[in-house]
């Protein structure tokens, strides 16, 4: 399973335009380009954190009626981290 959640990012990380170059006077298309594997195991580290908190914040909520500021602005800076990769991965 941890295989195909790594598979889906590195596809959605991946480059979507056509990149392509000049050989002399022919194009040769070079296809998406991938992202590295470092990006793509620090985006589902993040993911992987977002889920866990939002369970325990979920928890917090349940049992003990309140939830926790600096667990909100955890989910949030995370939140952020992954619309940041997405965003500057895209431009």
């Amino acid at each position: 399973m941890l295989g195909k959640l790594i598979a889906f990012l590195e596809r959605s990380l991946s480059s979507r335009a056509a990149i392509a170059y000049y050989v002399g006077k022919k194009i040769e298309d070079v296809g998406p380009i991938l992202p590295s594997r470092r990006l793509v195991y620090a985006t589902l580290l993040c993911f992987l954190a977002l889920l866990a908190l939002s369970i325990s914040l979920i928890l917090c909520i349940v049992l003990l009626g309140e939830a926790p500021p600096g667990l909100i602005s955890a989910i949030a800076s995370l939140a952020g981290t992954i619309v940041g990769i997405y965003v500057g991965r895209r431009w």
